[in-house]
């Protein structure tokens, strides 16, 4: 009579035990899936970060040109500006 009442007890454990596993392995692979999910979306940002710098590179390096040649402009209008007046004080 022990013995059965022992293995019924030992098999309700095992049957809850099986219970838990299972719902721990379901947990394990959501945990998986959620971490699936953020690797991806980790991907795609670094892809939409590392595309974000190179256009603003690119946009600094536009304005860079665009100021660098304004320098230049304005350069030759203060030597226009020089020679006017040293025409205007040899007049």
């Amino acid at each position: 009579m022990i013995d059965e009442r022992a293995y019924e007890l030992l098999c309700c454990q095992l049957g809850l035990a099986n219970e838990e596993k299972a719902g721990l392995r379901k947990q394990v692979n959501e945990l998986i899936a959620r971490l699936k999910a953020i690797e991806e979306s980790n991907k795609e940002n670094s892809k939409a970060l590392v595309d974000t710098i190179n256009d603003l590179k690119e946009s600094l390096e536009k304005q860079s040109s665009t100021v660098e040649h304004y320098r230049k402009e304005m350069e030759l209008m203060r030597k226009q500006l020089e020679a006017k007046d040293e025409v205007n004080m040899m007049l």
